[in-house]
């Protein structure tokens, strides 16, 4: 009698199919030019002699095989070529079938754990094995690896085609088996010592990593404190182990865990994570993400439609402006020379009129130390008896020579100290006690002169000391910013017409301004500056940006310039913000930032216009456009991946786009017009526009073509409310970070508007800026001082 009949063609045969005509697929539908893309991308990995060699697109996917790049169940690398080379409906209509979202993975039986030794892959990159047990899944589906892969991706820093799926095995829990970057495993180690809880959110019960002792992760329920009142960040949220005796409601899900991926997911996904924790079935979701498709894909057709038929006609403009930009570019770039030139020589001329000054006090003051040193000669001469070798007969006088006379030392005694001190005609070692100190005072201000690149002197008064200054000054160079913010800040005016107590200052005397040292450290928190002209010092400070090289750069409206400080306090530099080419000698700068390649884009009021101007580090004038003359502050931004200027424009209640050559490229509103009032501006990642709104109390988003996306915010003092809200950036997560003026406080959002956390400052902020380091720069117009926050 026959045996069983064996099957012939297997599971893994019919997968390795699949696989194999995915690949003739995606083969047979790329051009010559896209094949030839291909090899270029490769070229790193396949030496140039072999991949001429390679006719096809097919026989480059075959070597990226034998180079352990490519398989069945990692994609990464050929899905970011397609990518790049333009090819997303492949992705979509071939890789996508071949590794659908409920496709269920089959497992490996025999994988072991701490059998496989470290390796490199084809780049040379050493490689580790790295073996996590996973609690709570009975199956593991295309899904379900994706997220797994991506989010240890994640949190160990690096690509996801980095992280290669090697198998898994069932038991209870689920054995996954990746390779990752040996370089990336640290942070995974130190998670897995601590329990992180995005690991344990993932339902890692153990990691290991090659052949290293497992290391088990904590699990303890979590859940939100809803009795805790207080703010809190996105890994404090759900995060409070749960005491004994606390139940855990019935309808607690895993939903809050998502916020700690929710960035790095695309929409569709976590609309699917969502439905599929609250327990739909997975085609009802499955039919709601093509639905979204199905609609952004029309959305973008018709955004690309549109697209077509402005370029079409801005074709003809742009030829006939290719002659006169020519000739324009010319002649800017001969006055640009010119201007620099100008604006060095004005520099100097400063400097030298300052010097020539101080040589003039410097010479007063010796001739009056020659005088004095005159009449003490004189005075010394007629008072001193000279002393013959014997004992006079009525007793040694008070003028006695070296030694002690009978009625104690005489004023005009010499060669040593009198007992009452020096008098003011000593000759020949100490000055008069005046001309000491004007002397001294005078140094010191010379020594500010040579160190700093302009005009500016300190005073001689001590710390907080107002004498000698105008006391109106201060008063109306506030009403004047007063109205520049328009109508709507009336709430400013009782702030604006008291004085702040001289304990909340935090400034510095003119030792601290020669030496370099103008703040004060608070537990981490340096606050420094204060009301002043003097270096160091500022009048109504605006705008703020922080460069790679943590130099502060404050827009000193008052003073009409630009103050540079180290995020330690400690007063560099300043440069006076001139206007070259213009009938404005200077303007009062509103904001400041700066664009790709280190150079500052400040924007200020003159007499005659509204001018941006960009500089230098040290303050050289290098290019300028005019604006017409505005009530209201503005704002500025630079687009890093356009090098495009955004400016604000409240009289129009829009948001102006220029080339750097002044050339306006669009005008972003609001369709609704809603936006009436907006202030500050900034550009995140992505090349959306951020606005914020002083008078609507919101935050208006747009995309990089000036469309309307969403806006947050609305009067109020709850979390996510805005009052008066004034600067605005994002940071190096996507975070959008907004100053809540009316409310005194700090907001944080994601990036798509929803409220994170707060960060109280118990002032008034102003404008905002965030350092390389994570460090928190405000400013403060109503005390004239800049806060440091080491982080948020």
């Amino acid at each position: 009698m026959a045996g069983p009949v064996r099957e012939r063609v297997t599971d893994a045969d019919r997968r390795h199919f699949d696989f194999v005509q995915t690949l003739l697929r995606i083969s047979d539908e790329l051009t010559e030019e896209e094949t030839a893309n291909v090899k270029l991308f490769c070229l790193h990995l396949i030496p140039k002699g072999q991949a001429a060699q390679l006719r096809r697109a097919v026989d480059v996917f075959q070597k990226l095989m034998e180079l352990d790049k490519i398989d069945q169940e990692n994609l990464d690398f050929l899905r970011e070529i397609l990518e790049r080379i333009g090819r997303q409906d492949l992705i979509q209509n071939v890789l996508r079938s071949f590794q659908p979202p409920d496709r269920e993975i089959p497992e490996n039986p025999e994988l072991q754990p701490g059998t496989i030794q470290q390796g490199t892959n084809a780049e040379g990159t050493e490689t580790t094995n790295t073996y996590m047990v996973v609690n709570g899944q009975m199956r593991m589906i295309q899904e379900t690896l994706d997220h797994l892969r991506n989010r240890l991706a994640t949190l160990s820093g690096t690509r996801s085609s980095q992280v290669k799926f090697r198998g898994y095995k069932k038991h209870k829990s689920i054995l996954v088996h990746f390779s990752i970057p040996r370089k990336n495993t640290a942070v995974l180690r130190h998670m897995a010592d601590h329990s992180d809880p995005r690991l344990v959110y993932m339902g890692v019960k153990s990691l290991q990593i090659d052949t290293e002792v497992p290391i088990k992760v904590q699990q303890e329920e979590l859940l939100y404190d809803v009795k805790r009142q207080l703010p809190v960040d996105d890994i404090e949220v759900g995060c409070s182990t749960r005491t004994k005796h606390q139940r855990v409601p019935q309808s607690w899900t895993r939903l809050s865990a998502l916020n700690l991926f929710s960035d790095a997911l695309p929409l569709h996904l976590q609309a699917a994570a969502s439905l599929e924790y609250q327990g739909f079935s997975y085609s009802l979701v499955r039919a709601l993400v093509q639905k979204d498709r199905l609609r952004e894909h029309q959305m973008r057709q018709a955004i690309q439609n549109l697209r077509n038929a402005e370029m079409d006609s801005n074709t003809l403009r742009q030829k006939a402006e290719v002659d006169s930009n020519t000739l324009r570019q010319k002649s800017e770039a001969d006055s640009n020379t010119i201007m620099t030139l100008r604006s060095k020589l004005n520099i100097t001329e400063n400097r030298l009129k300052e010097a020539l000054e101080m040589i003039a006090v410097l010479e007063e003051k010796l001739k009056q130390a020659q005088e004095y040193a005159e009449k003490a000669a004189k005075k010394v001469t007629s008072h001193v008896t000279e002393y013959r070798g014997e004992k006079p007969p009525g007793g040694w006088p008070q003028e006695y020579r070296g030694e002690k006379s009978p009625g104690g030392w005489s004023q005009e005694y010499r060669g040593e100290k009198p007992p009452g001190g020096w008098p003011q005609e000593y000759r020949g070692e100490k000055p008069p006690r005046d001309l000491s100190a004007q002397v001294e005072k005078a140094d010191a201000a010379t020594q500010i002169h040579l160190a700093g690149p302009v005009s500016s002197t300190g005073r001689p008064e001590d710390v907080g000391d107002k004498a000698g200054e105008d006391p109106t000054v201060k008063e109306e160079d506030k009403t004047v910013a007063m109205q520049d913010s328009g109508s709507e800040s009336d709430g400013r005016v009782e702030i604006l017409g008291t004085e702040a107590p001289e304990q909340e200052r935090h400034t510095a005397g003119i030792e601290g301004a020669v030496h370099g040292s103008t703040g004060e450290v608070k537990q981490g928190v340096v606050t420094f500056g204060g009301e002043g002209t003097e270096p160091g010092k500022f009048r109504l400070p605006r705008g703020v940006v922080v460069s790679p090289s943590n130099e502060i750069f404050v827009a000193d409206y008052g003073n009409r310039r630009i103050q540079v400080h180290s995020t330690e306090g400690v007063y560099l530099r300043h440069f006076p913000t001139v206007v070259p080419g213009t009938g404005d000698k200077d303007m009062r700068p509103r904001d400041v930032c700066m664009d790709g390649n280190g150079t500052l884009w400040v924007v200020g009021a003159g007499g005659s216009a509204d001018h941006v101007v960009q500089y230098s580090t040290d303050g050289t004038a290098m290019a300028e456009f005019d604006l017409k003359n505005s009530y209201h502050y503005r704002g500025i931004a630079v687009d890093m991946r356009t090098n495009h200027i955004l400016v604000t424009d409240a009289d129009q209640g829009a948001v102006l786009v220029f080339r750097p050559d002044g050339f306006l490229v669009r005008t972003v509103r609001d369709p609704r017009g809603e936006m009436t009032r907006p202030w500050y501006v900034t550009v995140d990642g992505e090349g959306n526009i951020l606005v914020s709104d002083w008078s609507r109390d919101s935050v208006y988003v747009y995309d990089e073509s000036g469309k309307f996306l969403f806006q947050f915010g609305g009067w109020e003092s709850g979390e996510g409310q805005l009052s008066n809200p004034a600067g605005i950036c994002t940071d190096s997560s996507g975070h959008i970070i907004v100053v809540d003026t009316g409310n005194k406080r700090i907001q944080i959002f994601t990036r798509h508007g929803e409220f994170v956390r707060t960060v109280r400052t118990g002032f008034r902020p102003e404008g905002l800026a965030v350092g390389p380091k994570g460090q928190l720069v405000v400013t403060d117009w109503y005390k004239d001082t800049v806060t440091v926050f080491p982080n948020y």
